[in-house]
């Protein structure tokens, strides 16, 4: 019994300590999770899903239509001179349109377009959504490096505190080195927390981005420790001319796509406004039976039925059928142009990733370079001060360069791979 019950706590502690274990989630299941809980999807998904049930109704006017009602009451007529008349009547009608010269089919095609608009802004928030996730990531790994750019700058001066007391009570320096330090290093600590206070932003950020709080925050981010003097090697890169990338956008962004099926959405409600114009013909049934008195069998058969062919054409409508016309090729029109603005605003969404791009590729470079120099220089600068060839200001000078310049080379490394993730977002890729 022992064994059992040791067995047994050791299986809880291992399944509590599993189920505390801190999650490690990459882009790709940050993507996935975003794709699964996003309101702003879902609201998507749920119009183009009206859209669909829209399609279908106005589909349901090419089916027959069938109604019943029944009545019961009593009857009182004048004309007889016995007790109020107990009345049941039932009735069924059916109809069937046969043609109304393209006004529904106009409708049908309109109400389809629309739903294939909606689904490509579907499909375009998914894209969005995609894109949001990958710069929220990126920004997150970019908070967590520069905290260790911070921690590197707090115990740089914390070194420099050591050395200017030790020099104090050699007698080298004086104590204004030894103040200066010590605010420094009380500067250092406040852009460190700072730099913990950026990072929990943008987990909050990531997670409204993503609609959930994975793992109850129990989680982090997958990322790879910097090799600061290598960045620059085998960054990724769409080599793609830039005529070649605006075709591939104009191929696959679905906001392109939703455009276009507004014009023909457009169309097709122009077909159907015009249709007013002509007649619309159905074919009507109806069969009713009814209880009636004796005395009232010869006046009001309990049995009667009846099939026609029925037309119906509005002549003059006091010229609103020319204004719906008028205004449904005006909807041609501003769709059409919408879908040119969209074109535009595709080719300068691609024009400005490309750049960003290239331009985010060199300043890692450059970034590197100066980093390098920087930390090249802080060597200098520090043997200088030792050796009282320089003042303690221009060590600081030469500290403060060396962190602002691994700070830029983390920004310059994240915002290229934010400005690849914004190219891909922008060709629809």
């Amino acid at each position: 019994m022992r064994r059992i019950y040791v067995v047994v706590v050791v299986a809880f502690f291992a399944s509590s300590f599993s189920e505390a274990k801190e999650q490690v989630l990459k882009i790709d299941d940050l993507i996935e999770i975003a794709l699964s809980h996003s309101p702003d999807i879902n609201i998507r998904k749920l119009d183009f899903k009206s859209a669909q049930e829209n399609t279908k109704f106005s589909k349901g006017f090419y089916l027959p239509r069938l109604d019943a009602s029944v009545d019961g009451g009593k009857q009182y007529s004048s004309l007889q001179s016995e007790d109020d008349i107990d009345i049941l009547v039932g009735s069924l009608g059916a109809s069937q349109l046969l043609y109304d010269f393209g006004k529904t089919a106009g409708r049908i095609s309109g109400s389809a377009e629309e739903a294939l608009s909606l689904e490509a802004q579907m499909q375009q928030t998914i894209s969005d959504k995609i894109f949001t996730v990958k710069q929220n990531y990126y920004e997150i790994l970019k908070a967590k490096d520069i905290i260790d750019v911070q921690v590197k700058n707090v115990n740089l001066q914390k070194k420099q505190l050591y050395r200017a007391q030790k020099y104090l009570e050699s007698g080298i320096k004086t104590i204004i080195d030894v103040s200066d330090a010590q605010v420094k290093v009380e500067q250092a600590k406040l852009s460190l927390n700072n730099a913990r206070y950026s990072l929990e932003l943008q987990r909050a950020v990531l997670e409204e981005t993503i609609g959930i709080v994975p793992y109850n925050g129990n989680y982090r981010l997958y990322s790879k420790k910097l090799d600061m003097k290598n960045l620059g090697k085998n960054l990724p890169y769409i080599s793609m001319a830039l005529k070649s990338l605006e075709k591939y956008a104009y191929e696959h962004r679905y906001v392109l796509s939703s455009s276009e099926y507004l014009v023909k959405s457009a169309e097709s409600n122009v077909d159907a406004t015009k249709g007013e114009y002509y007649p619309t013909i159905s074919l009507l049934g109806s069969y009713a039976q009814q209880h009636v008195d004796e005395s009232l069998a010869e006046l009001s058969p309990e049995r009667q039925a009846q099939v026609t062919v029925n037309m119906q054409w509005n002549l003059f409508s006091g010229y609103q059928t020319d204004a719906s016309v008028q205004e449904a090729k005006i909807g041609v029109l501003k769709a059409s142009s919408q879908v040119d603005s969209t074109k535009l605003g595709v080719k300068r969404e691609v024009l400005e990733s490309h750049i960003a791009m290239r331009q985010g590729k060199e300043n890692v470079f450059l970034s590197q370079s100066i980093a390098a120099a920087s930390l090249q220089k802080l060597d200098q600068a520090e043997k200088r001060y030792e050796n009282e060839l320089s003042d303690y200001i221009e060590l600081q000078d030469a500290q403060q360069e060396y962190i602002e310049s691994l700070s830029d080379l983390v920004n310059a490394y994240y915002d290229y791979f934010i400005s690849l993730a914004e190219l891909e977002h922008a060709i629809g890729k």
